[in-house]
């Protein structure tokens, strides 16, 4: 049970990393102007140059690793990415606590800093936190191609796609229609003296 929640975990971290540096490469500069507008960090294109180049070695290094044996190559790329997403929560913290508004950077689309884009670098950093300490655990790709590796890998990409989407699926542009919930709407019903049905 151990090796599919540490494989997971692993992957996860991993594929997102992947997926974030594919992301900041097709925009490069939208990181920089979103650091540029939060007015945070004194040079905005060199920190966006070196996050796009950590977050590309670590996913590099990382895949490679889990191709092959793992081992201490892989428990450094884990702990480098737990860094990674403490950085980016603990930034991402102080922006939306300040107030200062702009994109957050992560993705080709726009997306302002929220909380969300805050809580998907907390999850990211408690799963690479998670997978170092259970780095004993993973099983390399290439040591054996079995149903447990379809698995932890199906799995690891629905939670990169998951968390990846969490910003933009939670977030609500100012003055678009709050989703109707059912409890609010069937209280305005009562208070109007309409039927709730």
């Amino acid at each position: 049970m151990s090796a599919l929640v540490a494989g997971v975990a692993t992957y996860t971290v991993l594929f997102t990393l992947l997926v974030a540096v594919a992301e900041h490469l097709s925009r490069p500069a939208a990181l920089a102007r979103a650091l540029a507008a939060h007015r945070v960090l004194p040079a905005p294109v060199p920190v966006a140059a070196a996050v796009i180049a950590a977050e590309g070695l670590l996913a590099g290094v990382g895949l490679v690793a889990a191709l092959g044996d793992g081992g201490a190559v892989l428990v450094a790329v884990l702990v480098g990415s737990f860094a990674l997403f403490g950085l980016y929560a603990g930034y991402g913290r102080h922006v939306t606590s300040t107030g200062r508004t702009g994109s957050c950077g992560c993705s080709r689309i726009e997306l302002p800093m929220t909380g969300w884009v805050v809580a998907r670098a907390v999850v990211l950093a408690g799963l690479a936190l998670l997978a170092v300490i259970l780095s004993g655990s993973v099983v390399p790709l290439l040591d054996r191609a079995d149903a447990t590796h379809a698995v932890v890998l199906l799995a690891a990409a629905t939670f990169t796609a998951l968390l990846w989407h969490l910003p933009a699926a939670m977030y609500v542009p100012p003055g678009a229609a709050e989703p109707a919930v059912a409890g609010r709407r069937d209280r305005s019903m009562t208070e109007r003296g309409g039927v709730a049905g």
